[in-house]
């Protein structure tokens, strides 16, 4: 009798043991460490960021940093200064009858001194916006019905 009872004792510690095995969610604890490890990498790194975008906040309070910015990333300049831009050359000489942008990649609209655009005594330039008239309105609204059929 205490034979069967020690028998049924260790069936039922083994049945018990399957059951915890088999419901133990041991591949989601591994995945999910791996997720804590990988997220507290990416952690790691933002906070460096953060703190690097931090320091060129409190950079861009300066206006030092704010002139030094100005004029090497936009070419202002300051008061009383005049900018002039070089261009790079082909390697042929010009002489001074040809003009040397002629043959320049850059529109020759962009090509405008850059104290023009920050002169303060010149005025803006005048935008003239044309409203269409009672009956180009009238035709665009037909134009619009005839392209349904």
């Amino acid at each position: 009798m205490i034979h069967r009872a020690r028998l049924f004792f260790f069936v039922a510690v083994a049945i018990a043991g399957v059951i915890l095995v088999a419901n133990f969610p041991a591949a989601a604890l591994l995945q999910g460490r791996s997720t804590v490890r990988t997220d507290s990498t990416k952690l790691a790194t933002l906070q460096a960021e953060n703190r690097e975008l931090a320091a060129q906040v409190k950079a861009l309070h300066e206006p030092a940093v704010v002139g030094r910015i100005a004029h090497s990333e936009y070419g202002l300049t300051m008061p009383g200064e005049r900018s002039v831009v070089v261009l790079p050359g082909s390697g042929k000489v010009h002489s001074p009858t040809v003009n040397p942008l002629a043959d320049n990649p850059v529109p020759s609209s962009d090509l405008l001194p850059s104290d023009a655009l920050l002169d303060p005594t010149s005025s803006p330039p005048v935008v003239v916006v044309h409203e269409p008239s009672f009956w180009h309105r009238v035709v665009d609204s037909l134009e619009f019905w005839h392209s349904l059929f």
